[in-house]
């Protein structure tokens, strides 16, 4: 038996895992968690990207400890005997039996996930050839940002690219808009860049896609609101007035409104344009308690907090006593088996 074919069932743990969390968190998320009134700012999109990540992490964690239930001792077949099949990352010949269910799974999961990931790739080649035509227009510098002027052919503003992302704003738009408002739909782009949230709306409909449940597209959505709430509070850090940016919301979405088309943006665009969150973000920057005069002050990459968190829950799989938990699924699968 070859090592690649014979560690297939460790590969098929972790599928496991993924889905059974896949369908825990979104099931959590469908009947526990509620959505914010309008007016009340939106939960960290640090963590909402942690609740889509989690099915990945929660299934690399579940298959580290089935795989090593007690990495500072080393193996443990000898202990158990072989009474049933054993997933150990020393022995892989002791998994054999489990090889065919195993690859009945993963070929399930691989029919199951490959028109969602077929249809991500599409998205994410359109929205690179996007980046790329758009970046070869000159740039204007606004504030110190540059934007490309392109003509979209609606009133719009955006942010695209996952590595290296450009701001674009419509020249109809732009021109219509006062000095104030473009600062405000400028800095609101530029907060995105920062973020580097095409990335992590990348990773995050990648992990929806490969583990898909109940709630995934909707959690997706979930980040993309809190994340344009969390642009608009940093525009108005940068304006040093909030009204300011709620009155640049408004006058695009009236722009916008008196326009007979509506712009084509790839799925992977992030933009300034509100439609029918209009009233919470306008609202959540109105609250009373709102700073005046604070910028933002998390514009980190969510992603890269995810992969912090994810790296220390990886990382306990080192100290805890899995071998209780490893034992169990060994003797669950040994009578599924036979």
């Amino acid at each position: 038996m070859t090592p690649p074919l014979a560690s297939l069932p460790l590969g098929a743990a972790f599928v496991a895992f993924a889905l059974v969390s896949a369908w825990a968190v979104g099931l959590v998320a469908r009947f526990a968690v509620r959505w914010p009134s309008p007016g009340q700012r939106l939960p960290s999109t640090a963590l909402r990207a942690a609740v889509v990540f989690a099915p990945a992490v929660l299934g690399a964690v579940g298959c580290a400890a089935l795989a090593l239930p007690n990495p500072l001792v080393g193996c443990h077949c000898a202990e158990h005997g072989l009474h049933h099949p054993h997933l150990c990352a020393l022995h892989l010949v002791f998994a054999l039996p489990l090889v065919t269910p195993s690859a009945y799974l993963v070929g399930a999961w691989l029919a199951l996930v490959a028109p969602g990931v077929l249809r991500l790739v599409r998205d994410a080649i359109a929205s690179a050839r996007w980046t790329r035509a758009v970046r070869r227009l000159p740039a204007v510098a606004l504030d110190g940002v540059a934007v490309r002027l392109a003509d979209c052919g609606a009133p719009t503003a955006f942010t695209i690219g996952a590595l290296s992302p450009v701001i674009v704003v419509d020249r109809v738009l732009f021109r219509s808009l006062s000095d104030e408002e473009r600062r405000a739909v400028v800095h609101h782009e530029r907060a995105h860049v920062e973020r580097r949230d095409g990335l992590t709306l990348l990773a995050m409909r990648l992990c929806v896609s490969l583990f898909p449940g109940p709630a995934g597209q909707r959690l997706v959505e979930a980040w993309r609101a809190a994340a344009e709430q969390s642009c608009d509070r940093h525009a108005a850090g940068k304006l040093g007035d909030p009204t300011a940016v709620a009155a640049a919301l408004v006058a695009v979405e009236k722009i916008r409104a008196q326009g007979s088309r509506r712009a084509a943006l790839p799925a992977h665009a992030m933009g300034a344009l509100a439609g029918d969150d209009l009233s919470r973000r306008v609202l959540a920057l109105l609250e009373v308690n709102t700073p005046p005069q604070r910028t933002e002050p998390l514009l980190a990459n969510d992603v890269f907090a995810t992969a912090i968190v994810a790296a220390s829950a990886l990382l306990l799989t080192f100290v805890w006593p899995g071998d209780g938990f490893h034992h169990a699924i060994e003797t669950l699968l040994g009578h599924l088996i036979h």
